[in-house]
């Protein structure tokens, strides 16, 4: 089996983004067993089997970026083959926000290097206790030129192609298939995170927390070519964030509905289930019908002898799901009004993320924070190594 035209018209719209390029510079080196005779080093200075030869600190704005350079592919695009699956329409906005990031990222390290020196000396000098942990420091400092070679913000772009080999274009046949379920993974822990901050029982939910859905529904609608479900479902999401208020908290049934939503987006099956019922319902033109709740089989029995025009059983099926919510009084709260648990949300870098393939820093999808603001024009031009040619069935673009 090869692999099909529907997949390939996959792959004509989007592109794979590698990141693999950032490269940040740990500070850590092996701790040393002279460091763990007669008590413990403290563990900002050691920790895991490493010690920090630099203030944590210091390093701390490179590891912000790299996050955010995260986020930006995944507030558009979807995992795959080691990157993200970006659509060919929303490439050149996540090149321009990643080449913002990109300057930011040589901006510190131009201040960092002339620095180096300096505040490892001040690290060593911090007042440890013991003799040993300064001499540990001293003598596992990193050479400047080295630090300054591991440091890197690089990435790249290209389009994915299936090989002519029958084999090699089906294993890439079943990843380009697996792309919709993983949309729906990523969905469905971006939900989840909301629920964990009492969403449910809050009784009112604010436009932070709408913001973080909007992004999820943007997110479905720049991928809805992986899928006819996808754009059956971020039609119903849509649906919903209309009849609410751009503005405001949020209170009651409109609160309820928002719970609701969440809820069915917050597990891969539940999203399923929805998508398959508001099939059904758009079927009977009726969209509403997706929350109806499911009903057993009845049959009325008919006595014996006794002739019917109609069949003896007679059948109700209904075969919606719904998801249960509990409702909870609503609470008047005040129009700015953001709960502490949405505030925590909004920095959520203590969220890791379910996949971290990018060197060393952990990634994270920070659900809240408003989107970085993306450049009207692009510093540096896409320079093409390998243009689409006969025989050269893909492009690839370094920055």
């Amino acid at each position: 089996m090869s692999i099909q035209q529907s997949e390939i018209k996959v792959l004509d719209q989007l592109l794979l983004v590698d990141l693999s390029g950032i490269h940040l510079w740990t500070a850590r080196k092996k701790l040393k067993p002279e460091m763990l005779e007669g008590k413990i080093p403290p563990t900002i200075l050691a920790s895991l089997g490493s010690m920090r030869v630099i203030d944590p600190d210091k390093l701390k704005p490179f590891e912000k970026i790299k996050r955010q350079a995260t986020k930006v592919v995944e507030e558009c695009g979807v995992r795959f083959l080691g990157g993200y699956a970006v659509s060919q329409d929303k490439i050149q906005e996540v090149v321009d926000r990643l080449e913002v990031l990109k300057t930011q990222f040589y901006d510190l390290k131009n201040n960092f290097l002339p620095n180096y020196e300096r505040w490892i000396t001040e690290w060593i000098n911090k007042g440890w206790e013991k003799q040993e942990w300064r001499d540990a420091i001293r003598t596992s400092v990193t050479p400047k030129a080295q630090v300054d070679a591991g440091m890197h913000f690089g990435y790249a772009a290209c389009r994915v192609s299936p090989d002519g080999d029958k084999h090699l274009s089906n294993t890439l046949g079943t990843q380009v298939r697996g792309l919709s379920d993983q949309l729906y993974a990523e969905t469905a822990d971006t939900a989840e995170r909301l629920l964990e901050t009492g969403l449910a029982t809050r009784g009112h939910v604010t436009q932070t927390t709408l913001n973080t859905v909007r992004k999820i529904n943007a997110k479905l609608r720049g991928l809805m070519f992986l899928s006819s479900e996808v754009q059956a479902l971020t039609g119903h999401i849509e649906e919903v964030l209309a009849a609410l208020p751009k503005s405001g908290a949020v209170n009651g049934s409109q609160y309820n509905s928002v719970v609701a939503l969440v809820s069915a987006l917050s597990d891969e099956e539940s999203i399923k289930r929805l998508i398959k019922n508001l099939n059904i319902a758009n079927d009977h033109q009726d969209v509403s019908m997706a929350f109806v709740p499911a009903f057993p089989s009845v049959e009325s029995a008919v006595p014996a002898g006794v002739e019917t025009e109609a069949p003896a059983a007679v059948e109700i099926e209904a075969s919606i799901d719904i998801v249960a919510v509990v409702a909870v009084p609503a609470a008047e709260v005040p129009a700015d009004a953001v709960s502490r648990d949405e505030e925590e949300l909004g920095v959520s870098e203590a969220c890791p993320s379910r996949h971290d393939s990018i060197n060393e820093v952990s990634a994270t999808f920070e659900v809240a924070d408003p989107a970085e603001s993306v450049p009207g024009e692009q510093t540096d031009p896409l320079f093409v190594i390998n243009s689409s040619e006969p025989g050269m069935p893909f492009g690839t673009f370094w920055f």
